[in-house]
């Protein structure tokens, strides 16, 4: 017997056990209770309805597994930070106010960045990741605005208040 002859019989032998068979049916036998009276079982059965078939499109709605903020980039809006002072690398949260200077026409303020470096601001200065605007420096807090984007795609606009300690807050008056 030749190799090629071998071959041969492998490959139909291989393709004969590969045919498409069916497990014989099982016939459909109702299990019927033993308490079930002989009358019960003559009443006709109304087939139940068959439960709709359920399809699910995702048509108009977004991707749960792909970033909210890139799908705003390739909108044509860019997440270029829109404060491009030093300031603008900090979250409000991690500024910390030190001084104000009130009683001036343009009253001044001074806040502490994380990384130990202070920084005067005025009002209308940039301040913030978000680009916030400062609105008002008041004695012992300065109130900054900045557009907030919420999951939905809104924007929203907050105010938020930076206090100084209640330690650092003297009220000196002449």
């Amino acid at each position: 017997m030749s190799a090629r002859s071998a071959a041969l019989i492998g490959v139909l032998l291989v393709v004969a056990a590969c045919g498409e068979s069916k497990p014989p049916a099982r016939p459909a036998t109702a299990a019927r209770p033993a308490s079930a009276a002989p009358a019960a079982a003559a009443a006709p059965v109304a087939p139940a309805p068959a439960a709709p078939e359920w399809s699910y499109t995702s048509v108009g709605k977004r991707d749960p597994f792909r970033s909210y903020l890139a799908e705003i980039g390739a909108g044509g809006k860019t997440l270029v930070n829109p404060c491009p002072t030093p300031l603008g690398r900090f979250e409000l949260e991690q500024l910390k106010l030190v001084a104000v200077v009130t009683g001036l026409e343009d009253p001044v303020a001074m806040v502490q960045a994380p990384n130990g470096v202070g920084y005067t601001v005025r009002r209308g200065a940039c301040i913030g990741k978000n680009g916030g605007k400062v609105i008002a420096v008041r004695s012992g807090e300065v109130v900054v605005s900045e557009w907030a984007i919420r999951a939905d795609g809104t924007r929203d606009r907050t105010q938020t208040v930076l206090k100084m300690p209640k330690q650092a807050s003297l009220n000196v008056t002449e």
